[in-house]
Protein backbone atom coordinates (compact mmCIF):
# COMPACT_ATOMS: atom_id res chain seq x y z
CA UNK A 1 0.00 0.00 0.00
CA UNK A 2 1.54 3.43 -1.03
CA UNK A 3 2.11 6.10 2.03
CA UNK A 4 1.11 9.84 1.40
CA UNK A 5 4.89 10.73 1.13
CA UNK A 6 5.04 9.51 -2.26
CA UNK A 7 2.45 11.46 -3.38
CA UNK A 8 3.34 15.25 -4.84
CA UNK A 9 1.41 18.69 -3.30
CA UNK A 10 -0.89 19.87 -5.93
CA UNK A 11 0.04 23.79 -6.59
CA UNK A 12 -2.38 26.42 -4.16
CA UNK A 13 -2.74 29.76 -5.97
CA UNK A 14 -4.09 32.86 -3.77
CA UNK A 15 -8.25 33.34 -4.55
CA UNK A 16 -8.14 36.30 -7.22
CA UNK A 17 -11.67 38.78 -7.33
CA UNK A 18 -14.86 37.83 -6.30
CA UNK A 19 -15.62 34.20 -5.92
CA UNK A 20 -19.26 33.03 -6.27
CA UNK A 21 -21.18 29.74 -5.16
CA UNK A 22 -22.79 27.72 -7.11
CA UNK A 23 -26.44 28.44 -8.04
CA UNK A 24 -28.87 26.43 -4.90
CA UNK A 25 -30.29 24.19 -7.42
CA UNK A 26 -29.09 22.96 -10.66
CA UNK A 27 -31.80 22.57 -12.92
CA UNK A 28 -33.12 19.94 -14.81
CA UNK A 29 -35.78 18.67 -17.44
CA UNK A 30 -38.01 15.53 -17.72
CA UNK A 31 -35.63 14.45 -20.39
CA UNK A 32 -32.11 14.28 -18.62
CA UNK A 33 -30.95 10.75 -17.50
CA UNK A 34 -32.47 9.82 -13.92
CA UNK A 35 -29.43 9.20 -12.42
CA UNK A 36 -28.58 13.24 -12.95
CA UNK A 37 -31.29 13.83 -9.67
CA UNK A 38 -30.18 10.75 -7.88
CA UNK A 39 -27.90 11.18 -4.65
CA UNK A 40 -24.98 8.70 -4.59
CA UNK A 41 -25.19 7.32 -1.80
CA UNK A 42 -21.37 5.78 -2.25
CA UNK A 43 -20.17 9.38 -2.70
CA UNK A 44 -21.74 10.58 0.38
CA UNK A 45 -22.01 9.88 3.78
CA UNK A 46 -25.70 8.30 5.01
CA UNK A 47 -27.56 9.84 8.63
CA UNK A 48 -27.39 6.47 10.72
CA UNK A 49 -29.56 6.48 14.11
CA UNK A 50 -30.48 3.79 16.80
CA UNK A 51 -33.63 2.20 16.80
CA UNK A 52 -33.72 3.42 20.45
CA UNK A 53 -33.63 7.43 19.79
CA UNK A 54 -35.63 9.72 20.46
CA UNK A 55 -37.20 11.86 17.69
CA UNK A 56 -36.40 15.06 19.08
CA UNK A 57 -32.60 14.48 19.24
CA UNK A 58 -32.92 12.43 15.83
CA UNK A 59 -34.56 15.69 14.79
CA UNK A 60 -31.61 17.32 16.14
CA UNK A 61 -28.80 14.63 14.45
CA UNK A 62 -30.61 15.44 11.02
CA UNK A 63 -30.34 19.00 11.32
CA UNK A 64 -26.80 19.37 12.01
CA UNK A 65 -26.23 17.21 8.83
CA UNK A 66 -28.46 18.82 6.62
CA UNK A 67 -30.14 15.66 5.82
CA UNK A 68 -34.02 14.87 6.22
CA UNK A 69 -34.17 11.27 6.06
CA UNK A 70 -32.58 9.19 8.17
CA UNK A 71 -31.52 4.79 8.05
CA UNK A 72 -32.41 3.40 11.51
CA UNK A 73 -29.90 0.62 12.71
CA UNK A 74 -31.09 -2.33 15.05
CA UNK A 75 -29.70 -4.09 18.24
CA UNK A 76 -26.62 -5.79 15.90
CA UNK A 77 -26.14 -2.58 13.40
CA UNK A 78 -28.10 -3.82 10.87
CA UNK A 79 -30.75 -1.64 8.66
CA UNK A 80 -34.14 -1.95 9.89
CA UNK A 81 -35.96 1.24 8.34
CA UNK A 82 -35.72 4.22 7.54
CA UNK A 83 -37.30 8.20 9.56
CA UNK A 84 -37.83 11.00 7.08
CA UNK A 85 -38.00 14.74 8.92
CA UNK A 86 -42.17 15.16 7.88
CA UNK A 87 -42.40 11.54 9.64
CA UNK A 88 -40.80 12.99 12.77
CA UNK A 89 -42.82 16.09 12.82
CA UNK A 90 -46.02 15.14 11.31
CA UNK A 91 -48.51 13.35 12.97
CA UNK A 92 -47.64 9.56 12.65
CA UNK A 93 -45.67 10.05 16.48
CA UNK A 94 -48.61 11.70 17.78
CA UNK A 95 -50.97 9.23 16.79
CA UNK A 96 -48.74 6.62 17.90
CA UNK A 97 -48.21 8.16 21.11
CA UNK A 98 -51.62 8.32 21.78
CA UNK A 99 -52.13 4.52 20.45
CA UNK A 100 -49.78 3.29 23.06
CA UNK A 101 -50.80 5.72 25.72
CA UNK A 102 -47.72 7.49 25.92
CA UNK A 103 -45.94 10.99 25.70
CA UNK A 104 -44.47 11.72 22.03
CA UNK A 105 -41.20 12.44 24.18
CA UNK A 106 -41.38 8.46 25.34
CA UNK A 107 -41.39 7.44 21.79
CA UNK A 108 -38.80 5.43 20.39
CA UNK A 109 -37.57 6.03 16.46
CA UNK A 110 -38.39 1.94 16.19
CA UNK A 111 -42.23 2.73 16.91
CA UNK A 112 -42.47 5.68 14.16
CA UNK A 113 -40.39 4.52 11.35
CA UNK A 114 -41.02 2.93 7.74
CA UNK A 115 -39.37 -0.40 8.26
CA UNK A 116 -37.66 -2.61 5.50
CA UNK A 117 -40.94 -4.79 5.08
CA UNK A 118 -42.09 -1.02 3.46
CA UNK A 119 -39.77 0.19 1.28
CA UNK A 120 -40.55 0.60 -2.66
CA UNK A 121 -37.45 0.41 -4.02
CA UNK A 122 -35.93 0.72 -7.70
CA UNK A 123 -33.28 -1.72 -9.12
CA UNK A 124 -30.12 0.45 -9.97
CA UNK A 125 -30.30 -0.71 -13.77
CA UNK A 126 -33.74 0.60 -14.37
CA UNK A 127 -32.14 4.47 -13.12
CA UNK A 128 -29.43 3.57 -15.42
CA UNK A 129 -31.78 3.35 -18.71
CA UNK A 130 -34.84 5.71 -17.34
CA UNK A 131 -35.15 9.83 -17.44
CA UNK A 132 -36.12 11.75 -14.52
CA UNK A 133 -39.40 11.90 -15.75
CA UNK A 134 -39.83 8.38 -15.44
CA UNK A 135 -38.82 8.70 -11.42
CA UNK A 136 -40.98 11.64 -11.00
CA UNK A 137 -43.95 9.89 -12.62
CA UNK A 138 -43.56 6.85 -10.15
CA UNK A 139 -43.08 9.03 -7.21
CA UNK A 140 -45.83 10.88 -7.76
CA UNK A 141 -48.37 7.97 -8.53
CA UNK A 142 -46.82 5.85 -5.28
CA UNK A 143 -47.07 8.74 -3.16
CA UNK A 144 -43.62 8.54 -2.29
CA UNK A 145 -41.42 11.61 -0.90
CA UNK A 146 -38.37 9.19 -1.42
CA UNK A 147 -37.48 6.74 -3.09
CA UNK A 148 -34.21 4.41 -2.92
CA UNK A 149 -32.25 2.69 -5.52
CA UNK A 150 -30.72 -0.55 -4.90
CA UNK A 151 -28.00 -3.01 -6.52
CA UNK A 152 -29.25 -6.55 -6.16
CA UNK A 153 -25.84 -8.70 -6.12
CA UNK A 154 -25.22 -12.61 -5.60
CA UNK A 155 -24.81 -11.98 -1.84
CA UNK A 156 -26.68 -8.94 -0.35
CA UNK A 157 -28.31 -6.11 -1.53
CA UNK A 158 -26.73 -2.44 -1.61
CA UNK A 159 -28.68 0.84 -1.42
CA UNK A 160 -26.91 2.98 -4.09
CA UNK A 161 -28.93 6.28 -3.81
CA UNK A 162 -32.09 7.75 -3.21
CA UNK A 163 -34.36 10.15 -5.44
CA UNK A 164 -35.85 13.01 -3.10
CA UNK A 165 -39.44 14.60 -4.50
CA UNK A 166 -38.33 18.10 -2.91
CA UNK A 167 -34.98 17.95 -5.02
CA UNK A 168 -37.02 16.61 -7.96
CA UNK A 169 -39.34 19.40 -7.81
CA UNK A 170 -36.46 22.27 -6.90
CA UNK A 171 -35.13 21.06 -10.05
CA UNK A 172 -37.82 20.62 -12.45
CA UNK A 173 -39.60 23.71 -11.36
CA UNK A 174 -42.83 21.38 -10.65
CA UNK A 175 -44.51 20.37 -7.89
CA UNK A 176 -44.89 16.27 -7.20
CA UNK A 177 -47.80 17.83 -4.80
CA UNK A 178 -51.19 16.52 -3.57
CA UNK A 179 -50.75 12.55 -3.96
CA UNK A 180 -48.11 13.08 -2.35
CA UNK A 181 -49.71 14.06 0.98
CA UNK A 182 -52.85 12.22 0.35
CA UNK A 183 -51.28 8.98 1.61
CA UNK A 184 -50.29 10.25 5.14
CA UNK A 185 -53.96 11.42 5.26
CA UNK A 186 -54.92 8.14 4.23
CA UNK A 187 -52.48 6.73 7.11
CA UNK A 188 -54.25 9.08 9.71
CA UNK A 189 -57.64 7.74 8.62
CA UNK A 190 -56.50 4.30 8.58
CA UNK A 191 -54.78 5.08 12.73
CA UNK A 192 -58.23 6.61 13.69
CA UNK A 193 -59.97 3.77 12.60
CA UNK A 194 -58.31 1.80 14.63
Amino acid sequence: MPSLAEFQLLPLTPMAGQPQLPPAGLKAALTDPAASQMTDLRLGACVKVDHRDGIAPTLHVMQRAGVRMAFVTGVGGELIGLVTADDLQGERPMLRAMSDRIGVEELTLDQVMAPLAQWQVLDAWQVEHSRIGHVAATMRRHGLRYLLVVERQAKATEIRGVFSARRLEQALGIELGTALHSRSFAEIEAALAR
